[in-house]
């Protein structure tokens, strides 16, 4: 023969632990992530797969004749003392349970046992139709069969039957194929059911038991077309022939040769089985009877011609049982090793989630974490202290890009902050107000200026007095680059600052969901303490520009002093007057310096009114600057309550639940993925504790 012999019926204790594994990683719903080895019954309603399904197992199949099984039924078989025999039933879960833990405990807990003895049909069909309803389906007797939200499930209906007279067998079941629509069954459920199979077969672990009707020809039968599309050399597949007893005489050759292999050649060859017929159920016939039938009608000729252990139920169970056995241990080590990559790879993925927080004191201690790193790299950007490998345009350099701001604001406020430079005593540009919009050989542009000023303001005051309100307007004029300016620096530093805290969120919150959360939380913080800052910025333009003009510098009157004799002495000078003792010089009497040193009153004014604006403007401008850099970009930006310090570990701890999962809490997509993929770690996990227990 063409086919491998069976060497065995025996149940060996490494046997049943292995198939006892197997079923336990099916139940743990393994089958979800990783194939497991099984063995699935395939062919049409009309093939007799149910018939065969009771000879197997024993158990008497209900015939739904309005709805076909709409599910998939594992039937495991298990050999147990006489007191033990039972029949348990249950549904294990399928993929479109996968991250739904309330669907799941739902179905898991459909669970019903009962004696061998009590178990007939009845009882069968009761459960049948009470797992359709738990899956959602359709239960058989349903009229209203047109607007169905359900037709079909992936959850698996699991049958064990323990007893003395059961081998250690699994076997899968799945729906019947069907030709012929009807309202019960659409072309649409024909095209599900066929998607169902192929779902099945395809898969390299699994070993298919194909069933075709003798009464019709190999050729037409599909589901063998479907099994050598997916087994092309027939290595995994079984053939089994049913209602030999129903052919017409002559017609067994074409069977025989089948069953000799001589047609489609499987590598595990080819069975023939006799089933009760539906005359024999009507007369009442037991499976006993069955199975004594069954063994005579083999006997007889031609079929007497086939090998006894190709014949029979007997011979095909202890055969498949063998074969199921067989394949799993020869699958388990790559098995474990899938399962084993498979939970690695399900702890990268979780890993890439980041820490839970899907439970309000998850969400607390994830936000409180981040908030601490943030604040904890604030601090050591204020001090200035940063990545070796970082540029010099890195945004996390907050000390730094503050630094530079400031001292361009300084520079800039010095160059530029002026409305008219100010002359030296000898009435040449002072050099500190030289710029190049000013030509040198101009002879009075800020005297002049002044004077307009000074003769506008007469009637205000006595002749030869200067008005103080003249000295503060032409201070405000003077000093009218100031605001903008300042607020371009104060605009330059909140940019800096916006930049900094989102580089430094964005770092430090890998989540990419998260982010747009906590800026859209810390932006309006961000612009109240940056409106605060300008605030103060116009605080401090309306002292140096709209109150009155005050000091207590101690260095104001000594060089307004300084600046008076140095005016005298220059104007002494430009008349030959020398620090000689021999001064030859007309003006050498009193009243002949009394007279050069006197100026007209006006002249006298402005130039009065010329060096108090500049010694007060040299201190107004100095102390202006230091205000904007330590009240304004320090204080506001940078300091306690400014944008880089705007969220905190304080701010956590007050926040609500409400307002902590609107923050941090998983979206809906990720907090089902997240439950899915642990769910999936867990499973995993049990199963490789499992397999390794099996010591292969």
């Amino acid at each position: 023969m063409k086919w491998k012999k069976n060497i065995g019926t025996f149940d060996s204790e490494d046997r049943v632990k292995l198939l006892s594994i197997i079923d336990s990683l099916r139940e743990l719903g393994i089958s979800d992530d990783i194939p497991l080895p099984q063995l699935v019954v395939v062919g049409d309603q009309s093939s007799g797969k149910s018939s065969l399904l009771e000879g197997l197992t024993g158990l008497a199949f209900p015939i739904a004749s309005d709805l076909c099984t709409r599910f998939a039924t594992q039937i495991v078989l298990r050999r147990a003392p006489l007191e033990h025999s039972r029949v348990k039933v249950s549904i294990i879960p399928g993929p479109e349970a996968q991250g739904n833990e309330t669907q799941r405990a739902y179905l898991a807990a459909f669970k019903h046992t009962a004696a061998n003895s009590d178990f007939d049909v009845e009882h069968f069909s009761s459960i049948l139709s009470d797992a359709a309803q738990r899956m959602g389906l359709p239960k058989p007797g349903t009229e209203d069969v047109d607007d169905l939200e359900k037709r079909f499930s992936n959850h698996v209906l699991k049958i064990e039957l323990s007893g003395p007279d059961h081998p250690h067998l699994s076997v899968v079941d799945v729906p019947g194929l069907f030709h012929n629509p009807t309202r019960y069954q659409t072309r649409e459920d024909s095209v599900i059911i066929r998607d169902l199979i192929e779902s099945y077969i395809t898969d390299r672990r699994t070993i298919i038991m194909a069933v075709m009707d003798g009464r019709n020809n190999l050729a037409n039968q599909e589901v063998f077309r479907m099994a050598r599309a997916a087994d092309p050399t027939g290595s995994r597949t079984v053939g089994v022939v049913t209602k030999c007893d129903a052919l017409q005489v002559g017609e067994e050759g074409s069977i025989l040769r089948i069953l000799q292999n001589e047609v489609e050649n499987l590598r595990h060859g080819w069975f023939a089985v006799k089933n009760r017929s539906a005359k024999d159920i009507k007369n009442g016939v037991s499976v006993e009877e069955r199975h004594a039938n069954e063994e005579k009608f083999f006997k007889t000729d031609p079929w007497c011609e086939l090998e006894r252990n190709r014949v029979g139920i007997k011979p095909l169970k202890a055969f498949l049982g063998k074969l199921l056995y067989e394949h799993i241990r020869e699958e388990f080590p790559t098995l474990v090793e899938e399962i084993t990559a498979k939970l690695l790879e399900s702890n990268a993925e979780l890993a890439e989630f980041g820490p839970a927080r899907q439970t309000p004191a998850e969400q607390r201690v994830y936000l409180t974490k981040l908030v601490n790193q943030y604040e904890t790299a604030v601090d050591r950007a204020l001090a200035g202290t940063y990545e070796p490998s970082s540029s010099s345009n890195d945004p996390l350099k907050l000390r730094m890009h503050i630094f530079n701001a400031n001292e361009r604001f300084a520079k800039g406020l010095k160059e530029e902050g002026y409305l008219m430079p100010f002359r030296a005593v000898d009435d040449t540009l002072d050099d500190e107000y030289n710029h190049e919009q000013y030509s040198t050989s101009e002879a009075e542009p800020i005297y002049t200026w002044i004077r307009n000023w000074y003769r506008e303001s007469r009637g205000a005051s006595l002749p030869g007095t200067v008005n103080p309100e003249v000295v503060k307007s032409l201070f405000r004029q003077q000093c009218i680059a100031w605001s903008t300016i300042s607020e371009n620096h104060l605009s330059t530093a909140a940019a800096i600052v916006r930049n900094f805290t989102t580089a430094l969120y964005e770092k430090t919150i890998e989540d990419e969901t998260i982010f747009p959360r906590i800026l859209s939380k810390v932006s309006p913080m961000i612009e109240s303490s940056i409106s605060a800052a300008e605030q103060q910025l116009s605080t401090i333009l309306a002292d140096e520009l709209a109150s009155t003009l005050q000091t207590i510098n101690s260095t104001f009157p000594i060089d307004l002093q300084a600046t008076r004799l140095a005016r005298i002495d220059a104007r002494l000078r430009s008349k030959g007057l020398r620090d000689t003792p021999y001064n030859t010089s007309v003006y050498s009497t009193v009243k002949g310096v009394a007279e050069f040193a006197h100026l007209s009153i006006e002249d006298q004014a402005v130039y009065e009114i010329h060096d108090l604006l500049k010694c007060y403007y040299s201190i107004a401008i100095k102390r202006f600057a230091d205000n904007v850099v330590n009240q304004v970009v320090e204080r506001h930006l940078l300091g306690r309550e400014s944008p880089v310090k705007c969220f905190c570990s304080e701010q956590v701890s007050a926040l609500s639940d409400v307002e902590l999962a609107g923050l941090v809490a998983d979206d809906y997509e990720t907090s089902a993925r997240r439950t899915e993929v642990n769910y999936k770690i867990q499973r995993l996990g049990k199963a490789l504790e499992i397999a390794r227990k099996a010591n292969m």
